[in-house]
């Protein structure tokens, strides 16, 4: 809260870049702002950022005309992967803790009010069940065999890249 009422006392006038680079200073860390024109930073973020753009372009090339249906996948796969750099998933460094998928009942009725999820959670049959899970699983798995190959080729470049 301190760190809020410090912000407030900025001049509005202030530049976004000087508003930005207060608030994290206040919060005692390093904001490394880029520009379209200069795009440099750390590293990290054009590390992060090439990943994204190979793992991208894996997943157009297999499936060109499904890549905005798989996108999600991408994104949660990204963010439960454990880094090399932290040793730990961005979803667990962000929430400590790492997702649970829920199972998803069957849309029917409106409203949860009164006993309306318990009588929806009854009607999950358990061959629904396993199906959902083995659908998920599926393409769980093929979301995850897409990334490791993306990440395997962009590693192999940039080995070639170093080596030469």
């Amino acid at each position: 809260m301190a760190c809020l009422r410090q912000l407030s006392r900025i001049e509005t006038r202030a530049s976004p870049r000087s508003v930005w680079k207060s608030l994290f200073q206040m919060i005692g860390t390093r904001l490394d702002m880029s520009t379209a024109d200069h795009p440099q930073t750390d590293g990290q973020t054009e590390r992060v950022n090439r990943v994204v753009e190979d793992i991208l372009r894996s997943v157009c090339a297999e499936a060109p005309r499904r890549w905005s249906e798989v996108l999600p996948l991408v994104e949660f796969a990204l963010n439960n992967a454990v880094h090399a750099s932290t040793g730990f998933t961005p979803f667990y460094v962000n929430e400590l803790a790492n997702p649970r998928v829920p199972l998803t009942p069957p849309r029917h009725g409106s409203g949860l009010s009164g006993g309306g999820i318990a009588d929806r959670l009854a009607d999950i049959s358990p061959v629904a069940v396993r199906k959902q899970v083995d659908d998920f699983v599926s393409l769980r798995l093929s979301v995850v065999r897409q990334v490791r190959d993306a990440m395997a080729e962009s590693q192999d470049l940039q080995k070639e890249y170093a080596d030469a």
